[in-house]
């Protein structure tokens, strides 16, 4: 239901998910604007369904207040950034390969043909 969201969300204020990977109290996403896209407001939105979807569910708070920003601007450090967070469940200890963790994901590559 969280990435049901987080793809609607995406939609509705003009991102393109490059991939995301949900962690266990944090979520990394790298994201692409287009045209008219707003990341306060997309954040605003996406953290209010899905908090009130997990507490509904669960009866715990899902996000902190804030969140970390970094704009990406060199095409080159795109690719390092993907690496970065596709590798996070690996430099936890959670799984051998990236490919394996199902928390993980892209709305524009199939990650498991990606070749980091």
């Amino acid at each position: 239901m969280i990435i049901e969201h987080l793809r609607n969300s995406t939609l509705k204020y003009g991102f393109n998910v490059i991939v995301y990977t949900f962690m266990p109290d944090h979520l990394h996403l790298l994201l692409e604007g287009r045209e008219e896209s707003d990341l306060k407001r997309f954040m605003k939105i996406l953290k209010q369904m899905t908090g009130y979807y997990f507490k509904k569910q669960y009866g715990e708070t899902l996000w902190h207040l804030s969140y970390y920003d970094h704009i990406i601007r060199k095409e080159e450090d795109i690719l390092a950034a993907a690496k970065y967070i596709l590798e996070n469940p690996v430099r936890k200890g959670f799984v051998v390969d990236f490919r394996e963790y199902p928390f993980s994901g892209s709305f524009m590559f199939n990650i498991k043909e990606m070749w980091l």
